[in-house]
């Protein structure tokens, strides 16, 4: 929960669900409760490799130096927080995404470089501007701009994927599924279906939800959409399995669920799409499911982001930006008021763990020289706990939390249509990320999880290694094996109908666990020059930075470029 409170993190607040804040009493009172993992008593985190996270020296502003596309169409992002502890952004990209990419990445390259040659800021810390840089280079984004009218709309839409690819390796999803087997299953489900059935909100949203698991997530139907589903029905019954009127309905209804974000061509449904998967920290508390110990997720449903309409700092906007140095002057993404200036949030990793005082942090990591400064030791490391960790807000790496708001709309305006989903704590994100007709539980490579007192770590939950992690965090629900084999065998899934409620629905057996490969938080550290980075006319230079991307026109004065 964020207050702005001038400390290093979000301030103690109160949870606004009244089982989470008898939880956090009695966290205060007794140990921590441990999951259902037998060999959860080794906490010693293994320094072998470099964190997964950011060296910093003391809070400065920065931006994203990575290459996640935009989308400013709200429609088009889906972003689930659910069990395991992690948030799943998945954007849908049209061509409106396509075609803006790469020049998106020329503008922002561009932008960053003028501001740094007209000396508004200076770079500091680390440089991860001349990887990014480097990168464009080599992947030859420039001369691909400069090609787009010789090469047509097509071409340049596919080398535009073919790059997009190339600089976000296994996070592009090029997803073709053939229609008559889609068609086959929903038409049996919808068969299965009666009139009572659709008057039943739950059931309605099952079925159409159905069509397109995990890529159509409706939680209210409007009346053409539900006459359209009612028509569907009907035909299941009457019509014979291949039916041509039952496929043009059937069609009709999904371009209408998706808003034409998924199309049928010749047999076969394709789309493209990106998919980010961040280690989450959630609400310092635990639930009880089944007789396990899960951590809490404070609010559930579907949660629009707001505007932040109170608080220390300047308000009126979505990407709102803290003047307490916690949170990094990061943008958050606000979806919930708590009350008075507290908001619960996306934002970042929250709490830095300090190299010298930090005590669960191996002697590796400790002892680290800046990269822009050689001679420099860094003093800070930002990593999210993943796991019970804040006071009501969702935790993510700051790099990943810059990365986030790189991905959805420049405009508050449309960022207030943006609708983030929240499962139950014991619901699984089951989504069939490849677009290869096996579903599959979303997960991540990450595995640091750490208690704080006072907006300070103070221990590590477990140790971070891969499969005592896992028994801590999915306790005996997991058959570990290496990574690609490993399976869940209870999975338990949300429905939600309206906002601000997510009810258990289905639950499947024995689905495999997709492990993403935790992806690095490349943002850079800079100083403005002409005025102080937390002044007014400092927050609004970062606020404005973070916007670039064609459908949003930059303010040169905002960025004192004029």
């Amino acid at each position: 929960m964020n207050a702005d409170a001038p400390m290093n993190a979000d301030p103690p607040g109160r949870p606004t669900r009244a089982p989470a804040v008898l939880l956090a009493l009695g966290l205060a009172l007794s140990p921590w409760p441990a999951f259902a993992a037998p060999d959860g008593g080794d906490t010693a985190w293994d320094g072998s490799e470099p964190p997964q996270g950011v060296y910093f020296y003391w809070y400065e502003p920065s931006f994203y130096a990575g290459f996640a596309p935009r989308t400013q169409d709200p429609q088009r992002v889906h972003i689930r927080l659910s069990r395991g502890n992690q948030v799943r952004a998945t954007v849908v990209l049209g061509d409106p995404e396509i075609d803006a990419y790469l020049g998106d990445l020329v503008l922002r390259q561009k932008t960053y470089q003028e501001l740094i040659d007209a000396k508004v800021i200076e770079l500091t810390t680390n440089k991860a501007y001349e990887r990014f840089v480097e990168r464009l280079d080599h992947a030859g984004v420039a001369d691909a701009v400069k090609s787009r009218d010789s090469l047509g709309p097509a071409a340049y839409r596919q080398k535009s994927l073919e790059i997009m690819s190339a600089l976000n390796p296994g996070r592009v999803f090029r997803i073709k599924m053939p229609v008559d087997s889609l068609l086959a299953g929903w038409r049996a489900q919808l068969a299965g279906m009666s009139a009572e059935d659709l008057a039943v909100p739950a059931k309605q949203l099952d079925a159409a939800n159905a069509i397109l698991p995990g890529r159509v997530n409706l939680y209210e139907l409007s009346p053409d959409l539900a006459s359209s589903l009612a028509r569907a029905v009907e035909l299941a019954h009457t019509e014979k399995p291949g039916s041509p009127v039952f496929r043009e309905q059937a069609l009709g209804f999904l371009e209408r669920a998706t808003a034409g974000r998924y199309r049928a061509h010749s047999g076969v449904l394709e789309a493209a799409e990106f998919t980010a998967i961040y280690p989450a920290g959630t609400i310092d508390a635990t639930t009880t499911y089944k007789r396990e110990r899960l951590p809490e997720f404070g609010v559930t449903g579907v949660w629009p982001l707001i505007r932040r309409a109170e608080g220390r700092g300047i308000t009126g906007m979505v990407d709102y930006l803290s003047p307490n140095p916690g949170y990094g002057f990061i943008s958050m993404l606000p979806y919930e008021h708590a009350g008075g200036i507290e908001y619960n949030a996306f934002h970042n990793a929250g709490v830095r763990c300090s190299l010298g005082e930090t005590p669960f942090l191996p002697s590796a990591w400790r002892k680290v020289m800046g990269e822009r400064d050689k001679t420099k030791p860094y003093q800070n490391l930002w990593i999210v706990g993943r796991g019970p960790t804040s006071h009501g807000c969702t935790r993510l790496g700051s790099g990943h939390m810059s990365e986030l708001r790189q991905i959805v709309p420049s405009e508050s305006n449309a960022l207030e249509r943006v609708a983030t989903f929240r499962s139950l704590p014991q619901c699984y994100d089951v989504f069939d990320i490849q677009g290869d007709g096996e579903p599959e539980v979303m997960g991540v490579q990450y595995y640091l999880a750490f208690k704080n007192r006072d907006h300070t770590p103070i221990r590590s939950y477990v140790t971070n290694r891969r499969e005592p992690f896992y028994r801590w965090l999915y306790g005996d629900n997991i058959n570990v094996a290496e990574v690609g084999h490993a399976t869940l065998k209870q999975v338990p899934m949300c429905r939600y109908v309206g906002t601000r409620k997510a009810a258990e629905a289905a639950t499947l057996t024995n689905l495999p666990l997709y492990e993403a490969t935790y992806a690095p938080e490349p943002i850079q550290f800079y100083r403005i020059k002409p005025v102080a980075f937390d002044s007014t006319p400092g927050f609004e230079l970062n606020r404005e930075l973070r916007k670039a991307g064609k459908g949003h026109t930059l303010d040169r004065k905002k960025l004192l470029l004029k």
